[in-house]
């Protein structure tokens, strides 16, 4: 199953890489957090000039075991604006703080969003294989652990400045 999800995420890190040389606009960069050396480049999509560029990070809440998705939005500086996730445990939010809001995903499920404005600048994620770290990405889930690094930086590089 390792070798398997190794391999899946090697081809996907090296379609990506490939993708990204030829990007010379828009890009989130992915850096070894203390060295500072290149992991990956992911260019923004196509026809989102001027947007600010956003990037989804899933993990497995330790203690509950349910999926907790946190958007980011680079403006340039990455800006928390959503959290969502199921259940009440340690790191989950129980209500919203002042300018926040917090929603059911659905009527009838479980499902929580968190919608803020949390600069966390610099954004630093931690590669845990125990709680399937990974980036959603328009091509797939990219496991953070198959990037080779403990912690993995993510900046956005010739982006727009936008409000948050």
């Amino acid at each position: 199953m390792k070798r398997r999800l190794a391999a899946a995420g090697a081809g996907l890190v090296l379609g990506l890489v490939a993708a990204g040389a030829a990007a010379q606009d828009c890009a989130l960069h992915l850096l070894e957090h203390r060295s500072g050396r290149e992991l990956m480049r992911l260019p923004q999509p196509a026809g989102t000039a001027g947007q600010a560029p956003e990037l989804r990070v899933a993990f497995e809440h330790s203690v509950l075991g349910t999926t907790v998705i946190d958007r980011y939005r680079f403006t340039p500086r990455p800006v928390l604006v959503e959290e969502e996730f199921e259940g009440e445990g340690y790191g989950l939010p129980a209500s919203a703080g002042p300018g926040e809001r917090l929603e059911r995903v659905s009527p009838t499920g479980s499902r929580q969003r968190l919608v803020l404005q949390r600069p966390v600048d610099p954004l630093v994620v931690r590669a845990l294989p125990a709680q399937h770290m990974r980036l959603l990405l328009p091509a797939g889930a990219l496991p953070l652990a198959t990037l080779g690094a403990a912690a993995v930086e993510i900046r956005a590089e010739g982006c727009p400045a936008t409000a948050p």
